[in-house]
């Protein structure tokens, strides 16, 4: 899906050395960066924490840098997901503020962001730790009030218009199909269904994408900040429903917090609209085949030849798992029922 990049990528302090430079020629004055340090995740973007000290001002901000990978599942652009983040953050949704991005002739080698670094914990660590968390439902019920705000709120220019989920599920089997010429039985059986049982266009809303506990960062004073947009786009919001029930692990936002129909009644309860069990039965199936795609595209070797990373190949075998919840779904398809 991401064409090679033959370009040079300083890491390290390189990298310091040139954000320094960068920041200070966006500040107008010099700028001291300092702490740079990796942090852990990210398949489509590596991420940076870093401070950047201001002698001039005598202030030091706390920052983030993203950068993409030169081989990448997605096909993220970096360059509307900043022009997003400044819509949200007009709108009134907590998301970082967005600094500086550079997309065309990058000092950095590849596109990037600079954006405020949120003070705060993943959730899930939260959750997993041995001070006071807060009760598991009571939160749980608090994360889907807020995935009602974001799809209630203004549907933002920057995403343009949104696709119908007949649409959705040829994007999909689009970037099925360049990653792997024989993607296997259950999944191109899991595309027949699809293809025949697209719903009509629903309610257009903002779609986040990707919403589960590890995008949602938790701050001492209670507030939550919702990270990485780089899948939003306008859409169905129950597709946003479906991708956030894959994710079932014990701290997660279904799993740990709400089970399934409690979920689903809280979302019904925060947003005001019902939840269509056949329309819900269809993204969860594409979301499954989506992740599918994703996986492939990872684990496809990159067009230059360079090996594939050892995340992107972990990931891969997941697919498996993916295949059998893709069965689930195929066979209470079959059945009559929506899993």
């Amino acid at each position: 899906m991401t064409a090679p990049v033959a370009v040079r990528t300083p890491t390290g302090a390189d990298l310091g050395a040139a954000l320094g430079t960068y920041i200070a020629g966006r500040r107008g004055r010099p700028v001291v960066v300092d702490g740079l340090r990796r942090l852990a995740g990210g398949t489509s973007h590596e991420t940076w924490a870093f401070d950047a000290h201001d002698p001039a001002e005598g202030r030091t901000e706390a920052l983030v840098l993203r950068r993409d990978f030169d081989h990448r599942p997605l096909d993220s652009d970096l360059g509307t997901e900043f022009d997003l983040l400044r819509d949200l953050r007009a709108s009134g949704l907590p998301v970082p503020r967005p600094y500086w991005c550079e997309v065309d002739d990058s000092p950095l080698g590849l596109s990037f962001m600079v954006l405020e670094r949120v003070a705060g914990t993943d959730i899930r660590k939260t959750l997993a730790g041995r001070g006071r968390a807060p009760e598991r439902a009571v939160l749980g019920e608090e994360l889907v009030r807020l995935q009602a705000d974001v799809h209630a709120a203004p549907l933002p220019a920057a995403l343009g218009e949104g696709a119908p989920p007949a649409a959705e599920v040829e994007h999909w089997a689009t970037a099925i199909a360049a990653a792997s010429s024989d993607p296997g039985p259950l999944i191109t059986a899991a595309l027949a269904r699809l293809r025949g049982h697209a719903p009509a266009p629903g309610r257009p809303g903002l779609v986040h994408g990707d919403f589960k506990t590890n995008n949602l960062l938790f701050g001492a004073d209670g507030t939550v900040t919702v990270l990485d947009w780089e899948l939003a786009h306008i859409g169905d919001p129950v597709e946003d429903l479906a991708w956030t029930m894959l994710w079932t692990t014990g701290s997660d936002l279904v799993g740990g917090l709400l089970t399934s129909s409690e979920y689903v009644l809280a979302y019904e309860q925060a947003s005001g609209h019902a939840v269509d069990p056949e329309r819900l039965a269809f993204w969860r199936l594409l979301a499954l085949v989506k992740l599918a795609a994703i996986f492939l595209t990872g684990v496809a070797t990159p067009r230059d030849g360079r090996p594939v990373r050892p995340t992107l190949l972990l990931l891969g075998r997941s697919l498996a798992h993916l295949e059998h919840d893709i069965a689930g779904c195929l066979r209470a398809a079959l059945a009559g029922g929506a899993r």
